[in-house]
């Protein structure tokens, strides 16, 4: 079974015009200046006029002046008639009136009719053969029949725009009307589709119908709705119900907003946004940044760490020689092309050991030598008290020790005279 085929709304609006905005009107048919942001100039020699003549606006703006004219002239001869002596004189100073009476609105109508693009780009030829009406050409040709239909020679003005995102068509209504007293005047009201806005829409729905196309939402009905159901709900509150039931949300209000305020908005909008952007990328390069710099340093303390296990291993494993003045491994933690805290420190650390176990070495040979010393003497006073023989053997053991004793003395004095004038920056 196959589906209902989707249908687009058909939009139509009316705004108020007045006489005076049909020079800027005019200006902006013509593309010659104005805001003109939405238009594509390659495709400005498309546009078309669809009702009315190319002076149609100076004929409009003409005979609204005839109007005046000749609704003064007819006010003066009644009150020349009915003898309003006084009347007449304020009436010839005040001078014509304009042909309506003043409205929020202008006496005036501006109709636009457009649909979605989609609708208007869907291709027809598979139905109606390569010769048959596009989209665009039937929505154009009921568009017509619609305005010449309602409002007839009041649409002094209709033209199809194609230079621009989505096609869509203008019409200018100047509502004619004659009182009773015989003055022309231009009244909105005379046109039951300008009276009433909702049955406006309704009828465009309609004759759109057999094109495809469908109303819009009914806003206007549903706020009404709405309104009405939460004024009962509030009044059933007061009068203490007790399950008066809940209010409901009204629909979403939609202001029509002209091309040139939308792109306006538009641009902020996309000010913004770049703005934010710009700010996001900041950020994210300011944290690379700080990223890199705190990989770097983490870097730092893993090769420090390493370092540390290093040398502590070797010291455990008994592979750094204290005794040394140059041991390999304190050569490299001290002389480290990566100048690091823990390097330094081992390196300091290993020379005070070296230093302290030299010290220690030192004063054990002074007491063994000072002993040494001790028992030579002490062998001296003995061998005095032995026959001749002995004593002469007890001399000769005396000289084979003397000589590794005075090296041992010499080297002693040495180690003690450098160890006062080395200079601190000299190595042991």
């Amino acid at each position: 079974m196959s589906s209902a085929p989707k249908t687009y709304p058909i939009v139509m609006r009316m705004q108020g015009m007045r006489p005076r905005d049909l020079a800027g009107y005019e200006k902006h048919r013509m593309r010659d200046g104005g805001d003109l942001g939405q238009c594509d100039s390659n495709r400005t020699p498309l546009n078309r006029r669809l009702i009315g003549t190319d002076a149609w606006a100076q004929d409009a703006w003409d005979e609204i002046q005839d109007m005046r004219h000749a609704n003064h002239l007819l006010e003066l001869e009644q009150l020349r008639r009915r003898r309003r002596k006084t009347e007449l004189r304020n009436a010839l100073f005040r001078g014509p009136r304009d042909p309506w009476r003043s409205t929020r609105h202008g006496p005036m109508r501006e109709i636009i009719l457009t649909v979605s693009k989609k609708w208007l780009d869907e291709d027809l030829t598979e139905f109606l053969g390569e010769s048959g009406p596009t989209r665009e050409k039937q929505f154009e040709t009921r568009a017509k029949e619609w305005l010449l239909e309602n409002f007839g020679d009041d649409c002094v003005h209709a033209r199809a725009d194609l230079d621009e995102t989505t096609y869509h068509i203008h019409a200018v209504i100047v509502p004619r009307a004659v009182t009773k007293d015989g003055r022309r005047m231009l009244q909105p009201a005379v046109h039951p589709l300008i009276r009433n806005y909702e049955e406006a829409q309704n009828n465009v729905g309609a004759w759109f119908a057999e094109i495809g196309l469908r109303r819009g939402k009914r806003r206007k009905q549903a706020l009404r709705a709405a309104l009405e159901h939460n004024k009962k709900v509030r009044e059933a509150r007061a009068n203490g119900v007790d399950d008066p039931g809940t209010e409901i949300s009204l629909p979403k209000h939609r202001d029509h907003m002209s091309p040139r305020k939308w792109r306006e908005r538009q641009e902020f909008k996309l000010s913004a946004r770049h703005k934010t952007v710009k700010q996001a990328e900041d950020t994210l390069a300011a944290d690379k940044a700080t990223l890199a710099e705190e990989k770097q340093a983490v870097t730092q303390q893993q090769q420090d760490a390493q370092s540390v296990l290093d040398i502590a291993a070797a010291v455990a494993e008994g592979r750094v020689d204290i005794d040394s003045d140059t041991d390999e491994t304190a050569s490299q933690v001290a002389q480290a092309d990566t100048p690091s805290p823990v390097r330094a420190l081992f390196g300091r650390a290993l020379e005070v050991l070296r230093q302290r176990a030299r010290e220690e070495a030192r004063a054990e040979l002074d007491d063994e030598f000072t002993q040494i010393k001790a028992a030579d003497a002490a062998l001296l006073e003995i061998s005095k008290t032995l026959p001749d023989k002995a004593r002469q053997r007890l001399a000769q053991a005396r000289r084979s020790l003397s000589l590794p004793l005075n090296a041992l003395r010499r080297r002693l004095t040495s180690d003690r005279f450098d160890n006062t004038d080395r200079g601190p920056d000299e190595k042991t």
